[in-house]
């Protein structure tokens, strides 16, 4: 029986795949669902700035990030804005925003029994210390993130949670 499930979301297309498969899973077997999101510290300032467009973030958030840009480029001309450099508030907003916009998917489609959280650290990390806090019995996350480059130097975050997970995980395409 799958008594709590975790989806790790992060706004990329696959953690879309992964959260419709964990409402279908909730709905199966009227599990609890836990909606996990780690800040994206791994997001340059341009990556942050087209994912709220596209995700219709605040237009004040839009324009900090333009603003930390500018300031950013009057300092290091040509180097790329490291994501550190962004506001914690703002990546929390970021988080909230995707967070909100799961449970909103997931109550309409009938689950109640919703948690969402916030993670900040290594991603498969602050996953595995999620889903063994709250007793977790099944991950679902998509195979791929928002950020592939990495992934391929460092390993999916997806690889690395199922290689280490005590309990069950789809790694959704």
């Amino acid at each position: 029986m799958i008594n709590n499930i975790l989806c790790a979301l992060d706004g990329s297309n696959h953690a879309e795949k992964a959260l419709d498969m964990a409402i279908a899973l909730a709905q199966k077997f009227d599990s609890r669902l836990v909606l996990f999101h780690v800040l994206m510290r791994n997001l340059d300032a341009e990556e942050i700035r087209r994912f709220s467009e596209v995700e219709g973030w605040t237009k004040e958030a839009i324009a900090e990030v333009q603003r930390l840009q500018t300031v950013d480029s009057r300092i290091e001309v040509g180097d790329p804005y490291d994501a550190k450099h962004i506001p914690s508030d703002m990546l929390v907003k970021l988080a909230q925003h995707i967070l909100k916009s799961a449970r909103s998917d997931a109550e309409g489609k009938g689950v109640s029994n919703i948690a969402t959280v916030i993670g900040d650290g290594d991603p498969a990390a602050r996953i595995l210390a999620c889903a063994k806090k709250e007793n977790i019995d099944c991950i679902i996350m998509g195979s791929r993130g928002l950020n592939d480059l990495q992934a391929l130097f460092e390993g999916s975050v997806s690889r690395k949670v199922s290689n280490r997970a005590p309990c069950t995980t789809i790694a959704v395409r």
